[in-house]
């Protein structure tokens, strides 16, 4: 009883203080206005008193002082806007003068647009050792016999007769007549002192749209061989120039992209988990070979004709022995179609393995694949002379050793 009565004269109190304070409030306001309504009479009092000319009535000195007041700030902002103007034109006079443009001058008429049925691609016109060669990868030239070589001014470059190709780097360099601009070859990266981290750029048929592209990045890797940028080039760009930008130099050659994301746990969350991108160094000791053009387009038809009955043999054994499903999308294969004909005309496998015809349409399948697997081996590796060619035929042996495993673990799995 005593809190609730305690609590209400403590509100009583708090509302007789706030009128309190309101009225004074209300009495100090009427007094200020009073005085002021009273001031303009006294000045005039204070003026006839004294025999002072009358000057100005409160209201005139009011507009006065806005007037005073809008002059002195029109004046402010003047003398700001020429303060700024003074110090932009300082810091113009004193800031270095940029070129026009960042990057090499690359000569746009050295560059090379390589289209054909084969593709399409990029080299560049360069001067070696006093002679004038067109300049890209093995594996562009070797896809070329029917392609035209064109400049990206639309000058036609002539490639033909002979070539000399690397032994251990995807390089190949034709002799041309030509007199139009060449690009300079870093013959050394150790005297030209190229290092890690400097700009680069790569100039090409970037995705074969038949236009020129600039791709600028930095020296990321150096190896014996080769140099890694992060220059994003792409395919088309296969053959382009990577060219140094503070020495105007070419310092090796765009060839292959590889992908490295999630290649392990150790590069997960890095700058390796990515797609990386390499090229071959110009520089150093480089065993060339002769080979006429003509003997090297039938190397690369022979060679690719090898990696796509890889290809076409693998899917097919992966998707029987791990999906235990058989893929028809290649009943119209060049040379392992003819394999697919029963399939497509007698096989159902809804009648499962299990069905003695089913199964053996299967195994005359797989028997035959396994055949094809071996068949093409020998007259491969005798056509294929050039040590690029058959440093990837070497490579992909292992994938026919394991297309003939997935074969058997089916067979086994089911019979």
């Amino acid at each position: 009883m005593f809190a609730f009565y305690r609590d209400w004269m403590s509100i009583f109190a708090m509302i007789r203080f706030r009128d309190l304070l309101f009225l004074l409030m209300t009495l100090c306001f009427l007094g200020t206005a009073l005085q002021l309504s009273c001031e303009p009479q006294q000045q005039r009092l204070e003026s006839a008193v004294f025999g002072e000319q009358e000057t100005e009535t409160l209201e005139e000195r009011v507009e006065r002082l806005r007037k005073e007041l809008a002059d002195a700030e029109s004046a402010l902002a003047e003398q700001q806007t020429k303060s700024a103007t003074a110090e932009n034109e300082a810091t113009v006079s004193e800031a270095p003068e940029l070129p026009a443009t960042s990057g090499p001058e690359i000569p746009m008429g050295a560059l090379v647009v390589v289209s054909g049925e084969g593709g399409a691609a990029s080299g560049f016109a360069a001067s070696i050792k006093g002679r004038t060669f067109f300049v890209t990868n093995i594996h562009v030239l070797g896809a070329a016999r029917d392609a035209t070589f064109t400049t990206v001014e639309g000058e036609a470059v002539n490639v033909q007769g002979v070539a000399f190709v690397s032994k251990n780097r995807d390089i190949a360099i034709v002799p041309i007549e030509w007199d139009g601009p060449t690009l300079e070859i870093s013959s050394s990266l150790k005297l030209d002192d190229v290092k890690m981290g400097q700009a680069v750029t790569v100039m090409g048929n970037s995705s074969g749209a038949n236009v020129a592209t600039r791709l600028r990045g930095e020296i990321r890797g150096i190896g014996p061989i080769e140099l890694e940028v992060s220059a994003k080039f792409v395919p088309g760009n296969s053959g382009s120039p990577i060219v140094h930008d503070a020495l105007g130099k070419v310092v090796a050659v765009a060839s292959y992209l590889k992908d490295y994301k999630s290649d392990s746990k150790w590069t997960e969350d890095t700058e390796f988990d990515e797609i990386r991108r390499f090229g071959y160094r110009l520089d150093g000791d480089i065993e060339w070979e002769q080979v006429d053009l003509n003997d090297l387009y039938e190397q690369s038809e022979a060679y690719h004709r090898f990696e796509d009955r890889t290809r076409v043999m693998w899917n097919v054994s992966y998707m029987l022995a791990y999906e235990s499903q058989l893929m028809t999308a290649y009943s119209d294969h060049e040379s392992l179609g003819y394999l697919f004909g029963p399939i497509d005309s007698q096989f159902n496998w809804r009648r499962g393995t299990g069905s003695a015809h089913t199964a053996q349409i299967l195994k005359r399948f797989i028997s035959g694949m396994i055949n094809e697997s071996v068949s093409d081996y020998v007259d491969t590796q005798r056509a294929l002379k050039v040590g690029y060619y058959q440093k990837n035929f070497d490579s992909i042996q292992e994938f026919r050793a394991k297309i003939r495993d997935n074969f058997d673990k089916f067979l086994q799995s089911r019979y």
